[in-house]
């Protein structure tokens, strides 16, 4: 079990969690990040669940990570979701917060949906970062809340599941590519033969 970067949800029903971390493995299926997500369940509470990441995502995938598990496409899901992320120079953050602590969350204020916040250990502003070309980066006013990370021990978690893309999922994926690629080629040879 790994503790650096990890992904908690509070509250929701295991069923639910189950749902929404295999849509998430499905969807994500093509970034190879989400081949072998592992879902542990708190020993001393039923609905606290860390999800690791066997194939350990960039920093993007891991904010569209936080926030598809925010708003999953399952019925009557509730949950927290909170990521915590230690940020490297390879993160395109400003150079002030690398090697830093960042706990990565959608703000109950948020209205547009594809944003996530963050705010950090030693900063004393919230971080806005969209998804959309302009947005990735934006400091908000005062701190949402200050920084706060439990601390646990891999005791405190029992695997519950290890999730990859649904067969069918992978198959969806991967002949896609190779027709493109076949159809370019022919296409391309087919130029050639008229120059010819």
């Amino acid at each position: 079990m790994e503790f650096n970067n990890y992904i908690l949800l509070y509250g929701p029903q295991p069923e639910d969690v189950v749902a929404a971390v295999q849509q998430m493995t499905d969807l994500y299926a093509d970034s190879g990040f989400t081949e072998g997500i592992r879902v542990y369940r708190a020993t001393a509470k039923d609905d606290l669940f860390l999800l690791n990441f066997t194939n350990q995502p960039d920093f993007e995938r891991f904010k569209y990570f936080v926030n598809y598990l925010t708003y999953p496409e399952v019925e009557n899901f509730e949950a927290k979701t909170l990521g915590y992320w230690t940020v490297t120079a390879g993160d395109k953050l400003p150079q002030q917060y690398t090697g830093q602590r960042a706990l990565v969350y959608v703000s109950e204020q948020d209205t547009e949906g594809d944003n996530v916040h963050a705010v950090f250990e030693e900063q004393d502003n919230t971080i806005k970062m969209g998804f959309a070309s302009g947005e990735e980066f934006k400091v908000l006013g005062k701190k949402e809340f200050p920084f706060s990370e439990p601390t646990f021990a891999s005791e405190d978690f029992s695997l519950m599941s290890t999730f990859t893309p649904a067969p069918s999922r992978q198959k969806e994926t991967k002949p896609g590519c190779s027709f493109l690629m076949a159809s370019f080629l022919a296409f391309g040879i087919f130029c050639l033969w008229l120059i010819i």
